[in-house]
């Protein structure tokens, strides 16, 4: 049976991989390393224990050694995709055949690490994997929220911080222009351009994701472009790149910016002549694609520090839309937040008390939509059935509620700054005031707006004569102003 890790307990909130090998050491090892990086871990030294553990245990992610004692690796791979292909799988492997890396890849792994590999390069490899799984989950949430089919306006419903960011793609999304997504990991670029494919004129052909960050630079080249038989060794048949695979339909191409330069120039030739040439052919192949990239680095910095070509640039930045990260768009916060509780198994907390939430609204996220996944789901864990209150988010999340809403919190339950109760508590009982409940909408107005006066005018539905007049009658002085 499988052997289950001491950190599997631990902290029920973090994700949990799935560690299979036929080595002991190897097993111990990565537990170890995962386990100082915060992850839950069950371990596996066949493939029959591992199919066990991955139908029982439910992990977020499987490291998958190829070489097992009773099951080939990449048959447990495929019974795995079968039942669970949203459960991304970092194959490892002792040989560095790019013939079994292609076969791997086309049973549905998302990486694989050729032994013996860098820490570093694990790490990585592990972040990128469960960042993508969490944002596939968050694309999952929000169709089973708006329905089969999810419009541009849907999502600009749900998020309200994405307004300005679907003014620009309501502009793109009728033309074939290639766009470029830029924004911090985790803040939804996948999201924006499944939307732009679904909204556009090709959405009844292929949606074709590529993550350029989760591949080898050679079994990368393979999967864009393809190769023919004999290309290299174990090449036994032709196989088409998703290039081809994309014909008539989207090409996302997600992260970019790790693209090695060698393999940036292939593809701008690729993108100037619609068309690919596979692996050890000399035919070009004509492709009709639309072109979507993505990344979570300033490319222009890329390009004039010389590790980005520049004539790819013009090339995928034809029309670039940048995604605000979480801390900018505090608004959809409190959605986020319910809809990931509420996607937790009963019983469950039975919701998320203000003050909980005043908390989670003001703390600035640098993980975006992963890291709040991961604070909800610790606090699904710790609240039990009540409801999550501040003393169930980390002590993080709990210091910026109360070094940056102190003020605005005792503003929303009717209190000027600084009073309160004679029992010591802020407000106690008492109902606020008319003149009171508009000031905490004016000053709650402000901080979503993050001070812009304009805006907090158009929001409020009012001018900003108005706004002025109302500032000054209630002595408030916006932020930056």
């Amino acid at each position: 049976m499988p052997n289950r890790s001491p950190n599997a307990a631990d902290q029920p909130g973090e994700p949990l991989i799935l560690v299979v090998d036929d080595e002991p050491g190897v097993r111990r090892w990565l537990e170890t390393l995962l386990g100082r990086a915060g992850y839950r871990t069950v371990l596996a030294g066949t493939g029959r224990e591992a199919l066990v553990a991955f139908e029982r245990r439910s992990p977020s992610l499987v490291l998958l050694d190829l070489r097992l004692p009773d099951i080939n690796g990449l048959e447990v791979l495929r019974k795995m995709q079968a039942t669970r292909p949203d459960v991304p799988v970092i194959v490892l492997t002792g040989q560095a055949s790019i013939a079994s890396a292609v076969e791997a890849m086309k049973a549905g792994a998302r990486d694989l690490l050729t032994k013996p590999f860098e820490t570093e390069r694990l790490s990585i490899a592990v972040r990128n994997a469960l960042e993508l799984h969490d944002l596939s989950r968050e694309v999952e949430l929000l169709r089973q929220a708006l329905g089969p089919r999810t419009s541009l306006d849907d999502i600009v419903g749900i998020r309200s911080g994405l307004r300005e960011v679907a003014r620009l793609l309501e502009k793109v999304i009728p033309t074939d222009l290639t766009v470029l997504i830029q924004g911090e990991s985790g803040t939804g670029k996948e999201l924006v351009a499944r939307a732009i494919h679904r909204e556009g004129p090709r959405r009844d052909a292929p949606f074709v994701a590529v993550n350029c960050a989760a591949l080898p630079d050679a079994l990368l080249e393979s999967e864009l472009f393809g190769h023919v038989k004999g290309a290299f060794t174990g090449a036994d048949r032709d196989r088409a790149g998703r290039f081809e695979a994309a014909d008539g339909g989207t090409l996302f191409l997600d992260e970019i910016g790790e693209m090695s330069p060698a393999l940036q120039a292939k593809l701008l030739r690729a993108i100037q002549d619609r068309a690919v040439v596979r692996l050890g052919s000399s035919s070009p192949r004509p492709v009709d694609v639309r072109i979507i990239c993505a990344t979570n680095r300033d490319l222009e910095r890329e390009v004039q520090e010389g590790r980005f070509r520049a004539d790819l640039f013009y090339r995928v930045a034809v029309y670039p839309i940048t995604i605000p990260p979480l801390r900018q768009r505090r608004e959809d916060v409190p959605l986020l937040a319910e809809h990931i509780l509420l996607s937790a198994a009963e019983p469950r907390p039975r919701g998320i008390t203000p003050a909980a939430m005043e908390m989670l609204e003001a703390y600035d996220w640098p993980g975006n939509v992963r890291e709040l996944q991961n604070v909800i789901r610790r606090a699904i864990v710790l609240a039990g059935t009540a409801a999550i209150a501040p003393e169930h988010l980390p002590p993080r999340v709990q210091a910026a509620g109360g070094d940056r809403l102190a003020p605005s919190a005792a503003i929303r339950r009717g209190v000027p700054v600084g009073a309160a109760s004679s029992s010591g508590m802020p407000g106690g009982d008492r109902i606020p005031t008319l003149e009171e409940m508009e000031r905490r909408h004016i000053v709650r107005c402000l901080e979503l707006c993050r001070g812009n006066l304009s805006l907090t005018a158009r929001r409020l539905a009012i001018g900003r004569t108005t706004l002025y007049r109302k500032l000054r009658k209630y002595g408030l002085q916006p932020t930056g102003s």
